[in-house]
């Protein structure tokens, strides 16, 4: 869905609404057929037979006009249904499903819910005014005849990501409709309800849909007691994700030969009971190895034993397989996958989240990205020849006031800022020893004393010009560092007229910069490596992201953004000397990495290269198919894969493990899995990104707005409106724009 742009319109983008296509749903021809081949018949017409989107699904039926020619020429209803049925596809306009088996549950069966309702007009006295009237509604995204060429049908647009609440926006239309004179089949409230495929010789489209808001009349008392059983807002399931998994395993027909991988499977699926041995025994019988008895032997023994693995090792290990389903919700998927890091780092994130309760989503991010800066621009990964990336990162922590977001900043940064400590001692001896100097006659004075500089890595408060100067004081890269990222951004343009903003998405490619100021030479800089660092509150993301998204800036970004963070109990337990003592050197180790101007250039090893390129075209389809959110979100993850996968060797090499010849294909899968956390952290920041709608409100409107509780009744707020001086008719009116969503009859939410 496109952003809300001005108050109480936005716009339906049909381009990314994909829809399952049936190529047939009529029961095969009994005589001739076996039970067998009946029941295989039957279950095949249970799948979709092509995904498409919902333009070709709606003009489809022009390649079969002469068909639908002879559908019209039947007069005889029952005939005719039983013809279309028997001779044309159809599809579901409200949902993407699984299958159309009607045993299965609908939360199971259900691969992603569209924003769509169809409206079926049968038997239409005047087919010319209802085309007329359907195409001066706003909302209507097409209009066109039925199959029978007696009736029409409307696709309409609606507010609403839930299919819960199906029934509730099919209510509301039905109501709208019927005051216009027209009666809509009531079948239509069914959210998996197939439309046969039809042409029209005018087909109608509207390319500024916009989308149906629920009008606060928009159902009876009686009618919300109907739907209530149905609105649901729970996420999905552990079942249902892992059942996703599995499936899309199977179709891949993956195998899983690595016996490590595969006792880390069971470990894993260990958590699921006697339900996680049918599961693995799925995944693992793809294997020439494979014998049944040893699978269930195996899973039994793990099984007695408490491990600490839990059920996201499984997705994990399926994202390094390439098992990725396109329909599970990224954000839900997995947690931080601290598999990826050497051992000595996953013991220092262990114990800081045991001892000093540092929450992995946030302290696993902080130091991959120092060790990706420590190593700045001392090493590079080369993709082809002509296209090198360096470890470069722009970090976002997300989280709530009192989550350790400032203490997990701290214990990373610590040995560069020793570092930076020891270096400012050394500045300042120095600066001592050259003023005593300069003091000097000019004959007395030594001429091989320069001026020092002091080459320090972490920058907080800086002036464009003073970022690009320090950087060639110390060219192997910088880090700036803001505890909360609005100060970073506040900053822009303080000291300069021009785009801060702009030079920042420049600099994220790792290349030159120029700074030019009015009454100062300008200052330039060839071969840059700065990374940002800092947290920011979820609330406040729309204000982070204002003005920063159509331009790409916030696509650059990392969001570490986990589903929820504990607030913990006091641990009497002190954490051991060596956990910091370990950081610190692995750091410093990083920081031995020569460089004089020239970057190591570590290449792919040869199954890497494949693990990268197998990942790069899979998420090539994802983007063609994902929608527009999903495709900016990774735009530039092809960038970070690479990045990451270079952070990830330099790691090891900072622990001992990695001589940084080439990358691994242990890093490539480490980097991986790294991508799908940051791009399902990425979706879930981008939901708070909408500008927020007080923007274009009047002063009374945002007083009213600030004091409305974030979910209220409308009784609630109009007592609150009235208080404040807005009159109820005015207050009733405003509650149907886009700075409000319905959840149900009476019951609204504030929109950021």
């Amino acid at each position: 869905m496109t952003t809300c742009k001005t108050q109480g319109q936005r716009r339906f983008d049909g381009s990314s609404v994909m829809v399952g296509l049936y190529s047939g749903i009529a029961p095969g021809n009994a005589s001739g057929m076996t039970v067998g081949e009946m029941i295989t018949d039957f279950h095949e017409k249970m799948d979709c037979t092509e995904v498409v989107p919902i333009r070709d699904a709606l003009l489809r039926g022009v390649t079969l006009r002469e068909t639908i020619d002879h559908c019209r020429a039947i007069d005889d209803k029952d005939t005719r249904n039983w013809y279309k049925r028997r001779n044309l596809p159809a599809f579901t306009v409200s949902c993407l499903l699984w299958t159309r088996d009607r045993t299965v549950a609908l939360e199971k069966k259900m691969r992603q819910y569209n924003p769509l309702i169809a409206l079926d007009f049968d038997d239409v006295d005047d087919l010319d005014a209802l085309r007329s009237d359907l195409r001066s509604l706003p909302w209507v995204y097409y209009a066109g005849l039925s199959v029978s060429g007696r009736g029409m049908f409307a696709v309409v647009a609606v507010d609403n990501d839930d299919c819960h609440r199906h029934k509730l926006f099919f209510q509301a239309l039905k109501e709208e409709m019927s005051a216009m004179g027209y009666k809509v089949d009531k079948a239509c409230s069914d959210v998996t309800r197939l439309r046969f495929v039809s042409y029209d010789p005018d087909p109608y489209f509207n390319e500024d849909c916009e989308f149906y808001s629920l009008p606060d009349d928009g159902c009876s008392d009686e009618d919300e007691t109907d739907i209530a059983t149905d609105v649901r807002t729970d996420n999905i399931t552990v079942d249902e994700r892992v059942r996703m998994y599995v499936e899309e395993w199977e179709r891949r027909r993956v195998a899983l030969d690595d016996y490590g991988d595969w006792v880390k499977v069971a470990m894993s699926l260990a958590a699921l009971g006697e339900d996680g041995m049918a599961v693995f025994k799925r995944v693992s019988r793809f294997s020439e190895k494979y014998d049944e008895r040893t699978a269930e032997s195996v899973f039994r023994n793990i099984a007695r034993v408490e491990y600490n693995y839990s059920i996201g090792t499984f997705y994990y290990k399926c994202h390094q397989y390439g098992v990725i389903p396109e329909s599970v919700p990224h954000y839900e998927s997995v947690p931080f996958p601290v598999e990826v890091f050497p051992e000595r780092i996953r013991e220092i994130i262990d114990e800081t989240n045991r001892h000093q309760n540092f929450p992995v989503d946030y302290i696993a991010p902080c130091l991959l990205f120092v060790a990706c800066m420590a190593c700045g621009n001392s090493a590079v990964v080369e993709l082809q020849r002509g296209w090198r990336e360096k470890p470069l990162m722009y970090l976002a922590i997300v989280g709530g006031r009192g989550t350790n977001k400032t203490s997990c900043f701290d214990f990373a940064l610590s040995p560069i800022a020793e570092h930076d400590n020891e270096e400012y001692e050394k500045y300042r001896r120095a600066k001592s020893l050259y003023e005593q100097e300069a003091q000097k006659p000019v004959r007395e004075r030594n001429a091989e004393i320069e001026e020092p500089v002091f080459g320090q890595y972490i920058l907080n408060d800086f002036t464009a010009e003073v970022l690009v100067r320090q950087h060639r004081v110390n060219p192997r890269g910088l880090i700036v560092f803001n505890d909360e990222l609005m100060g970073f951004i506040n900053s822009f343009n303080k000291y300069r007229s021009g785009s801060d903003e702009q030079m920042w998405t420049q600099l994220f490619a790792g290349g030159g910069v120029t700074v030019n100021r009015v009454g100062s030479e300008p200052v330039k800089i060839n071969d840059t490596c700065i990374g940002v660092m800092g947290g920011i509150q979820p609330e406040i993301l729309n204000v982070f992201a204002r003005g920063k998204v159509q331009n790409g800036f916030v696509d650059r970004w990392l969001f570490a953004f986990p589903e929820r963070v504990r607030y913990p109990k006091f641990n009497e337990e002190d954490i051991a000397e060596r956990i910091s003592q370990n950081w610190s050197e692995t750091v410093r180790r990083i920081l031995t990495l020569p460089f004089d101007g020239v970057p190591k250039v570590v290449r792919f090893g040869t199954e890497a290269k494949g693990i990268y390129k197998e990942w790069y075209n899979m998420l090539a389809e994802q983007k063609n198919n994902g929608g527009s959110r999903f495709a900016g979100i990774a735009t530039k993850m092809d960038r970070y894969c690479a990045r990451l996968a270079l952070g990830l060797e330099v790691m090891k090499f900072g622990c001992g493990e990695s001589s940084l010849e080439e990358i691994s294909a242990g890093s490539m899968r480490g980097a991986v899995a790294l991508c799908y956390y940051f791009l399902g952290c990425g979706l879930k920041a981008h939901k708070y990104f909408r500008n927020s709608p007080t923007d274009e409100m009047t002063e009374l409107q945002k007083t009213v707005f600030e004091v409305l509780p974030h979910n209220f009744e409308t009784r609630q707020g109009v007592e609150i409106a009235e208080q404040l001086g807005m009159p109820v008719r005015t207050f009733k009116r405003w509650l149907g724009s886009c700075a409000f969503k319905k959840l149900s009859y009476g019951y609204y939410e504030k929109r950021y």
